[in-house]
């Protein structure tokens, strides 16, 4: 039964996760501009009417659009004005147009750091806090037919890594393999006292995910070794800062080669998805939390952490997303600089203007796409 309270968390978890996401996106546009004394007129988080807005000392506009679906920054431009525009500069402060090239870069480029940041951040955070459980990569069981047992694993085998990436932990080969279907996976096991290579190849399949959706994985046909042998791992803040990193690194490396697959035409994206499918997911992932039969602070502390693992993979993309040379992306208006910085001149107004259209065309062909994905994921949900 759908309760008010259900609605509520579902809304709420979706405009919390993405505005929070967006904000700190966009806080590293502002943050790097105004440390090259740029002259910011407005930070926005959404889009139309502001919901409110206030006026801070150094002249920058902060507002809340009705539309929370994104935000951004806007330099104070010598067009916005009516009057002579240097009336409007105070102190040192700068316009972006005027800072050299590679500084408006860095400032571009800010965004997607930041969200990386966030990510290393929130990982460390958690793995500060909770710790992690690390299950050794022990084959328990073959099954019959399957890849593995094509490839020769037998029960008893320790998969140490593929493709040369260490994977000794079988959440680390589920990760590995899970987008690479119908891929040979050069494996390197230890078999007792010999470490031997078996090329191995998963199977692609489509299975119901946590919440319930058809989502494409690939699996070898093995099973955990009884007994399980789990290992809980603490870390101290330098420990927990580089297991945020490297499980930034692992999320990139992922998103980025998924996205080379379906450039090449060896995937068909429907994997990839935008805002109805991420409002889906953390809707139904907080619902979930705050359901469970256990004490309120218990399911309010599992509603932080689902929540918090899930912003962490969605900063990753957002932060690959706008990385990609696309005009009118971060990633568009780096290749636009560094054009620039390798010239020795700005590129024409023109082409600029040229390269936006095209680059508008392309987002909205993506955006169209990434919807039917969408609607096909969730009415799987219900299906």
């Amino acid at each position: 039964m759908i309760s008010l309270l259900n609605i509520l968390v579902f809304i709420l978890s979706f405009l919390m996760l993405i505005t929070f996401l967006v904000y700190f996106h966009e806080l590293g546009h502002y943050l790097t501009a105004r440390l090259f004394k740029v002259k910011v007129e407005k930070f926005s988080i959404g889009f139309g009417k502001p919901l409110f807005q206030w006026k801070s000392k150094n002249g920058t506009i902060w507002s809340l659009g009705r539309i929370p679906l994104g935000g951004y920054v806007k330099f104070f431009e010598i067009d916005n004005q009516k009057n002579d525009v240097f009336s409007h500069i105070k102190n040192d402060d700068k316009l972006f147009t005027t800072i050299p090239v590679f500084q408006r870069m860095l400032v571009v480029l800010a965004g997607p750091i930041f969200n990386f940041i966030l990510t290393i951040f929130i990982f460390a955070s958690l793995s500060f806090t909770l710790g992690s459980y690390k299950v050794e990569s022990i084959v328990g069981t073959v099954v019959e037919g399957s890849p593995a047992d094509k490839a020769g694993f037998l029960v008893g085998d320790k998969i140490l890594s593929m493709d040369n990436v260490n994977v000794s932990d079988f959440n680390d080969l589920r990760r590995y393999i899970v987008l690479r279907g119908d891929t040979d996976i050069l494996t390197k096991i230890q078999r007792n006292e010999a470490k031997l290579n078996l090329t191995i190849m998963p199977e692609r399949m489509f299975e119901k995910d946590l919440i319930g959706g058809i989502s494409e994985t690939a699996k070898i046909g093995i099973g955990l070794s009884e007994p399980l042998v789990i290992t809980r791992l603490e870390y101290n803040i330098f420990e927990a800062i580089a297991y945020g990193y490297n499980e930034l690194i692992s999320s990139i490396s992922m998103t980025g080669y998924y996205i080379g697959r379906v450039i090449k035409g060896e995937e068909d994206g429907k994997q990839l998805g935008s805002i109805i499918k991420i409002a889906t997911i953390s809707g139904k992932v907080a619902v979930d939390a705050i359901n469970e039969n256990t004490p309120m602070p218990i399911r309010l502390r599992e509603l932080s952490i689902r929540l918090l693992t899930i912003g962490a993979s969605l900063s990753v993309a957002l932060g690959v997303a706008n990385l990609m040379p696309i005009p009118m992306l971060d990633g568009g208006h780096l290749v636009y600089y560094g054009y620039e910085a390798i010239a020795g001149r700005p590129l024409s107004q023109k082409k600029q203007e040229i390269g936006f259209q095209l680059g508008l065309a392309i987002l909205f062909t993506l955006f169209v796409v990434l919807t039917l994905n969408d609607i096909s994921y969730v009415s799987s949900i219900f299906s």
